[in-house]
């Protein structure tokens, strides 16, 4: 895991959501358990479990 990192994907992300690389590369860094929601895309979630 990139802990560091995911929480500069779900911050880049949430200022540009259309930005497919960087849902790829979060989805690389993510834990098994946030998969599912780094692939419907629930930024709300994302953003709760790593804020930054």
């Amino acid at each position: 895991m990139y802990e560091d990192s995911i929480r500069y994907y779900v911050r880049a992300l949430a200022m540009n959501p259309k930005a497919y690389n960087a849902w790829q590369y979060l989805r690389i860094s993510l834990r098994n358990d946030m998969l599912e929601a780094c692939d419907s895309r629930n930024l709300d979630i994302l953003q709760k479990e790593f804020p930054l």
